[in-house]
């Protein structure tokens, strides 16, 4: 008895043809990470006009500290 460290590709027999199995679909599991970020990023794009805003304000924020008298 053989004790192999590496997995062995599965083939199946279709019609009498060798053929290899399809790959497995793609899991749906996402980070929380990730789902807080796709979340921000829904709202931020779906707000676009306040986000613009935001930035707009925060710009003139930091322009007017940099400039001094």
């Amino acid at each position: 008895m053989t004790i192999d460290s590496l997995p062995q590709a599965r083939v199946v027999r279709k019609a009498g043809q060798l053929m290899t199995p399809p790959p497995c679909p793609p899991s749906d599991e996402q980070t929380w990470l990730g789902d807080y970020l796709r979340i921000a990023l829904t709202y931020a794009f779906g707000l676009w006009p306040l986000t613009c805003v935001v930035l707009l304000i925060f710009g003139f924020l930091l322009l007017a500290g940099r400039t001094g008298p």
